[in-house]
């Protein structure tokens, strides 16, 4: 599936619920949404801006290989998605693994 498409479906997830959250991590919450970003209230520290930029570069690491799905936040750092590691991770989790496969 196209990465565009996913992550209209995990925005769409995140404007539904107005929250992501994976057990034993922190929740991040949804403010607001541009063409190019959504904003995040974090349950410690400063609220975020996540780009889609982003998003999608965690698309494309969990379609090139699903198994990243059951890894860490950090793993994402290796495709180049930093500060914004674990908000990014929890809107890929809003949706599933089979999603990216």
């Amino acid at each position: 599936m196209e990465s565009t498409i996913l992550l209209g479906k995990i925005l769409q997830r995140f404007d539904d619920k107005k929250v992501a959250k994976v057990d034993r991590y922190s929740t991040f919450g949804y403010l607001r949404e541009t063409n190019t970003a959504v904003y995040v209230s974090r349950e410690k520290g400063k609220n975020s801006r996540i780009s889609f930029t982003d998003i999608i570069k965690g698309i494309e690491a969990y379609k090139y290989n699903p198994a990243l799905y059951n890894e860490a936040p950090v793993v994402l750092r290796n495709f180049g998605i930093t500060r914004v590691t674990s908000p990014v991770w929890t809107l890929l989790h809003l949706l599933s693994i089979q999603d990216y496969q």
